[in-house]
């Protein structure tokens, strides 16, 4: 049966509705209530001298009386639940019944959390207890459950060891077997892997390193270097803080007595990181006539010794001139690639003289590595070279056909031209240059950064780099003017060659190597505010370290173009910055996955002297 106030279906046997709380009619109650006596009609009065009362109807009466006596109880149309109504009070009685649910359920949760976790003591301060002998096989945070059932408090550091990533690697302050006591703290080292500990190996002796080192797992080489700390560990690839390489060995220089304390100097290995004022200092009191000279690094090494030459570590028999390298950073960009050029006492310029903050390697976090190095030396000195050529698995990618195994191809940063002041960033001639073929290169602005790009964005003839003083290129076919003069079909169009028919023809520009070098404090928002890339990246770069951009032709729809070389005009390379005009929007965008961080390495091991390997 259904409640006849509130619709909800109850027993027959209930009295009252369980929903709403009315009595609940039975059958013969319509007939009793049908029996009750009538009262007598009223009579109609003026409505001015007294209320107005309805006419007799027995179905008025029963609604009246039954609103004072629940057993006269029945379905009220003006007073019925509303559907709506009924559906809220139903939902509600389901929201407090899933309350109560829930509530029971995070009770049971937190007894079962309770009575099954362990609990651990706390030993007492003269209890003796033994350091368990852990494996490397074990999670770091088996052995700290182990230690704490034991009552013994620990204490979780992350450094490097032999074991993978998050298993146990060794004890810090304890050995396995230890006796200890209660209230001593136990350090627990939780591996990430082969590597070099910040602490424990530089100004250690080897046999006092040999336990930790060992445990990395990795072949360990021991080599001598020059160290004001001769016998003690002054020196290690990789460096103290820092994860394997892709050696995957560890290197580990020892301090040596000096080799010729009569006619010789050394330069030892602490000069790293060494204030470069101070290493000046420390230099020049022993006797060395020193050159200080700024090179791109990390911010945690700006104006500190990064590299010499004489290399750091070496002993050196009767030298007496040193390059010192100090951190350095975008504020420091012309001052590396340029000098000044006095030409006559009219002339004076600005202009590139070297490449070479270029040379080193430079890797991706994923391993991608670009290799520069400088491609042939000049008298000027190592600083003093615009030759740089590119090693490694970029270097040949974009190379002419024919090219394949060359690697002569070497980067500038301007267009080939005969002019003079090609390559210079400012002119002191009493003249007004409104224009000059690197006004629109990088290291023209402020903003600290340099771009560099394949063979001075020469053309191409068919598939062969087009290098316009050595000859013309004649419908995609690369005629030198010897051979131009040679033949008859030719020789008559001298020296007009770009008349021959088919001349200058099947000329192409090609997106070939493009690389922009961002040091610390560059102003790379600037940049991209400028429009010069092509989107946004998703991740910034760690603008803490110097890295390199390599543009990316897989991100363009287009990219050769057909010279339009009527007048011989191939200036306009649209792909690298001419005097002309900027390069097309850089591709991809900076971003921390895809930049080349610069690989920092004080110390070359290659010319260290191996003593043994452990």
């Amino acid at each position: 049966m259904f409640c006849t106030n509130c619709g909800n279906k109850i027993d027959e046997s209930t009295k009252f509705c369980g929903f709403c709380g009315a009595v609940v009619e039975n059958e013969a109650q319509p007939d009793y209530q049908q029996s009750q006596p009538q009262q007598p009609q009223q009579p109609y009065y003026n409505q001015q001298q007294t209320q107005y009362q309805p006419q007799y109807n027995p179905q008025t009466q029963y609604q009246q009386q039954s609103q004072y006596n629940p057993q006269y109880s029945q379905p009220n149309p003006a007073k019925a639940t509303s559907p709506i109504k009924a559906n809220f009070l139903k939902n509600r009685k389901l929201i407090i019944i899933s309350a109560c649910v829930i509530a029971a359920v995070a009770i049971i949760a937190a007894a079962v959390f309770f009575f099954t976790s362990p609990h651990f003591r706390k030993a007492a301060p003269s209890e003796r207890i033994v350091v368990p002998k852990a494996k490397t096989s074990q999670s770091a945070q088996d052995v700290v459950r182990e230690l704490q059932e034991k009552g013994v408090e620990t204490h979780l550091v992350k450094d490097f060891g032999g074991s993978k990533p998050g298993n146990f690697a060794r004890y810090q302050n304890v050995k396995p077997g230890q006796v200890i006591h209660g209230n001593h703290v136990v350090t627990v080292v939780e591996s990430k892997g082969p590597g070099i500990p910040e602490k424990g190996v530089i100004g250690k002796t080897v046999e006092e390193a040999a336990p930790l080192l060992k445990s990395m797992g990795v072949p360990v080489k021991v080599y001598t270097v020059a160290s004001v700390h001769p016998g003690k560990i002054a020196a290690t690839n990789p460096m103290p803080g820092e994860p394997l390489d892709e050696n995957k060995e560890i290197f580990i220089g020892v301090g040596e007595e000096d080799k010729y304390p009569d006619s010789g100097r050394s330069v030892p290995v602490e000069l790293f990181d060494k204030d470069k004022d101070e290493a000046y200092k420390m230099m020049s009191d022993e006797g060395f006539k020193v050159r200080l000279v700024p090179k791109y690094s990390s911010r945690k090494h700006l104006g500190k010794i990064v590299g010499s030459n004489l290399g750091l570590g070496q002993s050196h028999r009767g030298d007496t001139d040193i390059t010192l390298y100090y951190g350095a950073d975008a504020s420091e960009t012309k001052k590396m690639f340029t000098s000044k050029k006095y030409y006559s006492e009219y002339l004076t310029t600005v202009e590139v003289s070297t490449l070479t903050p270029f040379v080193g390697k430079w890797c991706t976090k994923s391993g991608d590595c670009l290799e520069f190095e400088i491609g042939h030396h000049t008298m000027e000195g190592p600083e003093e070279n615009t030759d740089l050529l590119l090693r490694g698995p970029h270097a040949i990618e974009d190379i002419a056909n024919d090219d394949k195994t060359q690697y002569y191809h070497s980067f500038g940063m301007w267009q080939f031209t005969q002019n003079l002041i090609g390559s210079a960033i400012k002119v002191y001639d009493n003249e007004k240059h409104n224009s000059l073929p690197m006004q629109n290169t990088l290291l023209f602005g402020d903003t600290g950064m340099v771009d560099i790009f394949r063979d001075g964005g020469d053309p191409y003839c068919g598939n062969e780099i087009y290098t316009l003083p050595a000859g013309s290129c004649i419908n995609g076919k690369f005629v030198s003017y010897e051979d131009l003069d040679k033949n008859p079909l030719y020789s008559s169009y001298g020296p007009s060659y770009e008349k021959i028919p088919g001349g200058n023809k099947g000329i192409t520009y090609r997106m070939r190597a493009y690389f922009v070098l961002v040091p610390v404090n560059a102003k790379l928002d600037e940049l991209e505010a400028s429009g010069f890339f092509k989107g946004k990246g998703k991740t910034k770069p760690d603008m803490d370290r110097p890295f390199i951009l390599r543009r990316d032709p897989k991100y363009y729809s287009k990219s050769e173009q057909i010279v339009n070389a009527k007048n011989g005009d191939m200036t306009h390379n649209p792909f690298v910055p001419t005097e002309f005009n900027k390069p097309v929007p850089f591709a991809p965008a900076p971003d921390d996955s895809n930049v080349y961080y610069l690989v920092e390495k004080p110390f070359d091991w290659i010319s260290f002297i191996q003593d043994r390997e452990l």
